[in-house]
């Protein structure tokens, strides 16, 4: 695949403000409990401190100033809620305070807030929907913003972040005016675009960074282009770093940049994050990595995102961190891993067989064809669970074992409905068996299947294999609540299963097939008319199992 340079376009970039942070004093006030109690607060004493857990004062004032002392003894703590919808112009907090109950301020009429240098977190809620709130004055000594701390709040159109900012919570800021911001030096605590959705300085700048630093850019924000309607953006940086949730749906060119790194969730997914959020629409999205051997190995995407490796030299690209060639008269493809990992949806599509030609370490989902039929592991026996729940398809599996070619094969979906199907590729997991003195680590877990087998009825609530299927269709979005439910094992699910067991190669840590072969001894003349109405070599099989017999009877 040629790439030539001129059909990328360089991205508008937004850079922050510096500014350098100077500490605030704000009016220091001491009253007496009486007086306190006068001025509309409520309050408990504590060993050293004071802790003022209820304001009743409802007439609107111009400043809000918090009591720095009670009797004597300082003021550290406000509990929730308590200045809620208070009418002020401005709100002054001391530095005595160091805990902040959640929602505090929620809805106050205040137009500014000024910090002075002490506390460390905001709680979330805190000035959640403060629709008058115009400034904010930081202090130096804040590192944690919670979550909906300043949401919907219109009016806030900017704000100053110390370098002292650690962490900044789910929509924090979600809804707000913010069209410009300022950071002391670099603030590596900056590093969440979900705090600062759906706000100007997002919609109106393509890309959102997050330090003034064009050689070393920390983006917080990437606003398209879709890979399918335009023409991708092209970074070029000394390094390039992809803050959490930074990338939804797009089309970049990273092969100009000399190192690249991603947050862990860095691109989003449509898979839900936690009970509040709803799942995202994303769209198919391209990424173009540079050559190197960090950006072959170690970045696994979801699957909507296609990844290019470009080659300067060769002027060339592949979709990391696999080549494949395809062989039309077979219907099927080779895939010869240029790396040693390969990542979660590598595999996505290609013939109805598939070799994989070279010993590498596979991450969970890396097959994911739903068309694929029949899969080669020619060196190695994979060591995790490799296939989806989009293997709708998939019969056979075949892997090296002890210097050993083996092979298993699992019922086509048609016959066995698909959640039996799916069941089957369970075994191809990482598993423990005895071995010698000790215990050996293997790939192939039978007793899945030997655990499904006898009984007629089996559920959630009694069967690991389900179990494991639920909890995986939940985490792969399938379903947005983990629901328990069962299944019916039928005589002719029986039969086929029966028959793909025993027609596969027993490795040597696998129990007896005496199961199997009673079922097809005592159903034999069911499973004969059954598989005399399907196709493929179940008939076959069974014919052959029946001379075994005969042959047994005769001895």
């Amino acid at each position: 695949m040629s790439l030539s340079p001129v059909i990328f376009k360089d991205p508008q970039i937004y850079f922050p403000k510096l500014f350098k942070a100077v500490s605030q004093t704000v009016p220091h006030i001491d009253l007496t409990a009486k007086e306190a109690v006068a001025a509309g607060y409520s309050f408990r004493k504590k060993r050293h401190s004071v802790k003022i857990t209820k304001y009743r004062r409802k007439k609107p004032q111009m400043q809000l100033s918090i009591p720095y002392t009670i009797d004597g003894m300082p003021v550290d703590e406000l509990c929730a809620h308590i200045f809620e919808n208070a009418p002020c112009n401005t709100v002054f907090l001391h530095g005595n305070i160091r805990k902040l109950g959640e929602g505090v301020f929620r809805g106050c009429t205040a137009k500014t807030v000024i910090f002075e240098d002490g506390i460390t977190s905001l709680p979330g809620y805190a000035f959640y929907e403060c629709g008058s709130l115009e400034k904010v004055r930081l202090p130096q000594t804040l590192k944690h913003i919670g979550t909906r701390c300043f949401m919907l709040c219109k009016n806030l159109k900017y704000i100053e972040f110390p370098k002292s900012i650690c962490d900044i919570e789910y929509q924090a800021f979600h809804g707000c005016g913010l069209e410009d911001f300022a950071v002391e030096a670099f603030t590596k605590g900056i590093n969440n675009a979900d705090a600062f959705c759906d706000t100007p300085v997002f919609d109106n700048n393509q890309v959102v960074c997050t330090s003034p630093d064009p050689s070393n850019l920390t983006v917080l924000h990437v606003n398209g282009p879709y890979y399918r309607y335009s023409d991708p953006i092209r970074f070029k940086a000394d390094s390039i770093t992809f803050c959490r949730w930074s990338l939804h749906s797009f089309y970049i060119d990273l092969s100009g940049c000399k190192k690249v790194r991603f947050y862990r969730n860095a691109i989003r997914t449509e898979q839900e994050r936690d009970s509040e959020t709803h799942a995202y629409r994303v769209e198919p999205s391209l990424m173009i990595l540079p050559e190197s051997e960090e950006s072959m190995q170690h970045y696994a995407f979801p699957k909507h995102v296609d990844v290019l490796h470009y080659f300067p030299d060769q002027d060339r690209a592949y979709k990391g961190p696999v080549e494949i060639s395809y062989d039309d008269l077979e219907d099927s493809c080779v895939i010869t891993p240029v790396a040693d990992y390969l990542p979660a949806w590598t595999v996505k599509q290609g013939g109805d067989k598939i070799r994989i030609t070279k010993r590498v370490k596979i991450d969970r989902n890396a097959v994911s064809s739903e068309h694929l039929q029949e899969i080669t592991f020619e060196d190695f026996c994979p060591e995790d669970r490799v296939f989806s729940l989009y293997c709708y398809d998939l019969r056979k599996v075949s892997f090296l074992y002890k210097g050993q070619m083996y092979t298993k094969f699992i019922p086509p979906r048609e016959l066995v409905t698909y959640i039996v199907h799916t069941i089957m590729l369970f075994p191809f997991a990482p598993c423990t068996v005895p071995f010698g003195n000790g215990f050996h680590h293997t790939v192939y877990d039978r007793q899945i299947i030997d655990s499904i087998f006898p009984h007629r009825q089996i559920s959630t609530d009694d069967n690991r294999a389900l179990a494991m299927l639920r909890d995986r269709r939940f985490l792969t979005g399938w379903h947005h609540r983990k629901e328990n439910f069962s299944l019916k094992v039928t005589n002719s699910i029986k039969a086929i299963i029966a028959v793909d067991v025993l027609r596969s190669d027993r490795l040597d840590h696998e129990p007896p097939l005496d199961m199997y072969y009673d079922f097809l001894r005592k159903h034999h003349s069911y499973c004969l008319q059954y598989f005399h109405k399907i196709s493929d070599k179940y008939p076959e099989y069974l014919q052959a199992f029946e001379k075994i017999m005969s042959d047994q009877n005769k001895n």
